[in-house]
């Protein structure tokens, strides 16, 4: 046991998992990182003999768009630092979750939202109604791509997008002796696609996976291409970035953020033939008050992102990537083309 303990232990310090989180204000890094660490360690409990103690940093950038963090000593729902979602316990999900009225009209109103503008079906491939909806519902994804600073400003204050980007590319250099493995939600897919693109192989990453990723849509390829500079016609097809061994997205039925969920369909292979691997999953998040299939917590306790976390865990730099290819090809019957 302890020559377990000690294996586990030189795996551990050799290893580190980045959380990039996604939109919106957050609670305090040191809270939302203590939550990303025991929805990831929920998942790794689904493994057979699969570890339960990793390194783990948190990129945090809520801070860099809002003046506070949410906070948990708030019950106030219209507070704007009130927390709606906060971390559930697996088994405490479906108990606690009792739906009032105004909150069933509040989910439906977020539903028809996302129907209309993110769904496969939907109104994403029209410019327009796309950038009106990111400006009123996803503010920090407009700021991202939109963001302009007065002229009079422009030498003592980057944008935003360059921030962010700074903030991860240190942590990745910093590290760079390590395995590492990143976990994005949300638009924190972006930003560690844009920054992977950016360091052009420099450093080798073991795996990235991206949860709840808009990365499918169309006009957020298309500004992913605009952004880097890269030449497309009618279909913008970004290339895999360089030095990551794999690429899986995973993404809840449910979930129409990542209703492009299968990206290895718009994304092209880097020049190692890597590219990104679809799945779906269950987000058990949607059967809270709030009947988020988005969530982050629901998506790090799913059994298929915890094997993959797992195998990342315990095998060797040229193991891993088969091991996790094995999984997608014995589970992973519905990564073929989606619908639409």
């Amino acid at each position: 046991m302890a020559l377990l303990k000690k294996f586990f232990n030189v795996k551990k310090n050799r290893t580190l998992i980045l959380g990039i989180h996604g939109l919106s204000n957050k609670p305090p890094k040191k809270l939302l990182t203590s939550w990303w660490k025991r929805s990831i360690k929920e998942g790794l409990a689904k493994i057979d003999k699969s570890p339960t103690q990793f390194d783990f940093k948190m990129v945090y950038w809520a801070d860099l768009l809002h003046k506070e963090p949410l906070q948990l000593g708030i019950s106030d729902p219209d507070d704007p630092l009130h927390i709606d979602e906060p971390y559930i316990a697996e088994k405490n999900l479906r108990t606690a979750a009792y739906k009032g009225v105004l909150q069933k009209a509040k989910n439906l109103i977020q539903y028809i939202k996302e129907i209309l503008f993110l769904s496969r079906l939907g109104l994403n491939k029209f410019r327009r109604p796309f950038n009106m909806i990111v400006k009123i519902g996803f503010k920090d994804l407009d700021t991202y791509y939109n963001e302009e600073v007065p002229e009079n400003e422009q030498m003592f204050q980057p944008l935003f997008k360059e921030r962010v980007r700074k903030r991860l590319t240190e942590i990745i250099r910093k590290n760079r002796k390590k395995d590492v493995l990143i976990i994005a939600h949300s638009m924190g897919s972006i930003i560690a696609y844009d920054v992977l693109l950016q360091l052009r192989g420099e450093i080798d990453i073991k795996g990235f996976i991206s949860m709840g990723s808009p990365m499918g849509l169309p006009l957020i390829r298309e500004k992913i291409m605009q952004d880097h500079g890269l030449p497309f016609d009618d279909e913008p097809l970004p290339p895999t970035p360089e030095g990551i061994e794999a690429w899986y997205s995973f993404c809840d039925r449910d979930d129409n953020i990542g209703s492009f969920y299968n990206l290895a369909h718009f994304y092209q292979p880097n020049t190692q033939g890597v590219k990104p691997i679809g799945k779906f999953v269950e987000n058990n998040y949607k059967y809270w008050v709030t009947d988020n299939a988005h969530k982050s917590f629901g998506y790090l306790r799913c059994k298929e992102v915890a094997q993959v976390v797992s195998d990342f865990l315990v095998s060797g730099r040229s193991s891993f990537f088969t091991k996790s290819m094995q999984l997608f090809r014995r589970k992973g019957k519905d990564t073929k083309k989606p619908q639409g």
